[in-house]
């Protein structure tokens, strides 16, 4: 993991399969306790070098952004209090990313026709 910096990984505890050969022919003698440290280990080694490689390619870069929907995480205060919507979709490169609905043009309450409610406009995007 250090070596190659993955972007994507998908991360799982060690678990014998039934119908296979190891499930057969070997004895799984890992502790869960050890395969769960093991396991964090990995995802911690994994979030670090994502975070820097991102902070490195991706920060302050423009990147064209597929809206897929309200965010399951939501903008909090310093006192945990939500106080703002959050929007998640993926770059051009595949990334997740999410971001506050002030990005997007959501405000619908004035009745302009070039307002459709769902896409960026100039303005909005500019650094």
């Amino acid at each position: 993991m250090q070596e190659v910096k993955y972007d994507q990984a998908y991360m799982f505890a060690y678990s014998m399969r039934e119908k296979t050969n190891a499930h057969r022919t070997m004895v799984d003698d890992v502790p869960a306790d050890v395969k769960q440290r093991r396991l964090q280990e990995v995802i911690s080694v994994f979030r670090t070098n994502v975070q820097e490689r991102n902070e490195m390619l991706e920060v302050g870069r423009l990147r064209l952004v597929l809206v897929e929907g309200e965010a399951r995480r939501k903008k909090k205060n310093d006192s945990g209090v939500v106080v703002g919507r959050m929007w998640s979709g993926r770059t051009d490169q595949n990334k997740r990313v999410v971001f506050p609905s002030l990005l997007l043009n959501d405000d619908n309450d004035d009745d302009d026709d070039d307002d459709f409610g769902w896409c960026f406009t100039e303005e909005e995007v500019k650094p």
